[in-house]
């Protein structure tokens, strides 16, 4: 099966998972799942200019999104620096993290946003990573 189709469908799943935690943080106050939100999308252009865009193959990215939007950035393809792959796994947590507390009280919310996520990983872990030709990425075999 073509690779695209599993990043399409892990970048898919962290949307929903995502849209997930809006709704849920949305019971409290529409304010903070707005914010929330945008601190969301702040965070996936960050990841995609810090980690996608040192990436030396971006422009044939299987998750098409984060490989275009990483183009804009003019950065040479290269290793990942400590501080980088830092600065990645807290966006990612700044992401993940926020709406667990009103998740908690929406278990069907709560176990949408994991299995969502769930999969999108192992999609990507089981699907991507084997054909990558980023040899500079750390989750490569």
């Amino acid at each position: 099966m073509n690779q695209t189709i599993f990043g399409i469908i892990g970048l898919t799943l962290g949307i929903i998972a995502i849209i997930t935690g809006v709704i849920a943080i949305s019971n409290s106050s529409y304010l903070i799942a707005g914010a929330y939100l945008l601190i969301s999308i702040i965070a996936g252009l960050l990841v995609t200019r810090f980690f996608c865009s040192s990436c030396p193959i971006k422009d044939t990215c299987v998750h098409i999104l984060p490989g275009r939007i990483a183009g804009f950035w003019k950065v040479t393809p290269g290793p990942y620096t400590t501080g980088t792959l830092l600065l990645t796994i807290f966006l990612f947590a700044v992401i993940l993290l926020p709406p667990q507390y009103a998740l908690v009280s929406f278990p069907v919310l709560f176990l949408i946003f994991w299995i969502c996520i769930g999969i999108a990983v192992i999609c990507s872990h089981r699907f991507l990573c084997p054909g990558c030709g980023n040899r500079f990425c750390p989750f490569r075999r």
